[in-house]
């Protein structure tokens, strides 16, 4: 139910992560793009992050502890 979603998310950070990486180390870019993209991979990781919790509270049928 979860996999498919998590494993596109997972892609889309690592894809993400590996083309600021590149920009960073050829000098070639804009502070607005790399603004952009950091922007687009942390909202990336919070959705992955969100999901991987729903996927536990489904499988475990018991409520998330924020503070564990």
């Amino acid at each position: 139910m979860y996999k498919g979603k998590i494993r596109m998310l997972e892609e889309s950070h690592r894809v993400l992560h590996d083309k600021i990486d590149t920009l960073e180390k050829s000098g070639v870019y804009t502070d607005e793009l790399m603004q952009s993209l950091k922007k687009q991979k942390l909202t990336v990781l919070d959705q992955l992050s969100a999901l991987r919790k729903q996927q536990y509270e489904y499988e475990q049928e018991i409520p998330w502890d924020d503070e564990q």
